[in-house]
């Protein structure tokens, strides 16, 4: 993800719960149900905008499971205590 990315989703999405919440105290009363007002705005917000830094090439829209777990810059033993 590129800087320009990081900063328009982090500021949209704070935006998002910003507005979400607003409307959401209008409609309802606090508990589960203002919480899930939020996060479905705050998602039918951001989902669109991420899509757009996709397609401006902000962000890379892949996900590879294979690399999880794997060690990372060639640590070939257990680390521990100094021998």
């Amino acid at each position: 993800m590129s800087r320009n990315g990081f900063v328009v989703l982090l500021l949209l999405t704070v935006a998002a719960i910003g507005i979400g919440a607003s409307i959401a105290e209008r409609f309802a009363e606090p508990g589960i149900g203002r919480t899930l007002i939020v996060a479905i705005f705050a998602a039918l917000t951001v989902f669109p905008a991420a899509k757009f830094a996709e397609h401006r090439g902000w962000i890379k829209g892949e996900l590879d499971f294979s690399k999880l777990g794997s060690r990372r810059g060639g640590a070939t033993e257990e680390r521990g205590d100094a021998k």
